[in-house]
């Protein structure tokens, strides 16, 4: 009895493995390469800082180059982080009710030199251009100012 009950399970399951069509099968998802580009991109900006870090703390940089390097780093992680929320516009995103009860910073945007506005940033203060959605300081998500209020 044991024998035929093992022999009707070991047939069971191969004809179950030889009868699955390919279209019972849930399909792979699909690869964004640009995504995969931007994210690789991302990891490479974070792996860059930390270099910068590690060689100002041995004291191979001045002050000056170590700023002037970092802020540039970070405005590029800051656009890098924007691409990346516009390919997931869902995972960043906060509901309505979350972001009125968001503090507003007391601090109105300014107008740099070129006349171009900066925006502050709720979490660090510092001012970053009006198109940005991080902060290029600290990485913060920046408030963005719609029409819907």
């Amino acid at each position: 009895m044991v024998l035929i009950v093992c022999v009707l399970l070991a047939v069971g399951a191969m004809g179950f493995t030889l009868l699955v069509r390919e279209g019972d099968l849930t399909p792979a998802p699909e690869e964004n390469p640009e995504l995969k580009h931007m994210e690789a991109r991302r990891q490479v900006l974070y792996e860059n800082l930390k270099d910068l870090q590690f060689e100002y703390h041995q004291g191979k940089l001045s002050d000056e180059d170590y700023q002037s390097l970092k802020a540039g780093f970070l405005y590029d992680l800051a656009s890098v982080m924007d691409s990346l929320e516009q390919f997931e516009p869902r995972k960043g995103k906060q509901s309505k009710a979350d972001q009125a009860s968001r503090p507003v910073p007391k601090t109105k945007p300014k107008q740099t030199q070129s006349g171009a506005q900066t925006a502050p940033c709720p979490s660090c203060g510092s001012h970053n251009s009006a198109g940005n959605h991080f902060c290029g300081h600290c990485g913060a998500l920046l408030q963005q100012n719609t029409g819907d209020a």
